[in-house]
């Protein structure tokens, strides 16, 4: 038996492609997404802005969309900083 029960790459590789989907499909949702020890997951809304095309120096118009934001938990912090 390998590392966490699995016994082939295709049944970790499984497991993966089924975690993600899940993931994915909440995030959809709306819900916000505990990952225990590690943090959190959820999608954020930003607000349209001004920018600058960094080439040109021209202003441009940056429209509002979603993005999907992760918060590290504090135990997470503390083990890696």
């Amino acid at each position: 038996m390998g590392f966490c029960g699995l016994e082939k790459r295709s049944q970790a590789k499984e497991l993966c492609e089924d975690l993600n989907a899940l993931i994915s499909e909440c995030l959809k949702k709306g819900y916000r997404i505990p990952l225990m020890g590690l943090g959190k997951m959820y999608v954020r809304k930003s607000k349209a802005r001004m920018g600058r095309n960094p080439a040109t120096g021209e202003p441009i118009h940056i429209p509002a969309k979603k993005r999907i934001k992760f918060t590290a938990s504090k135990a997470l912090k503390e083990a890696v900083l």
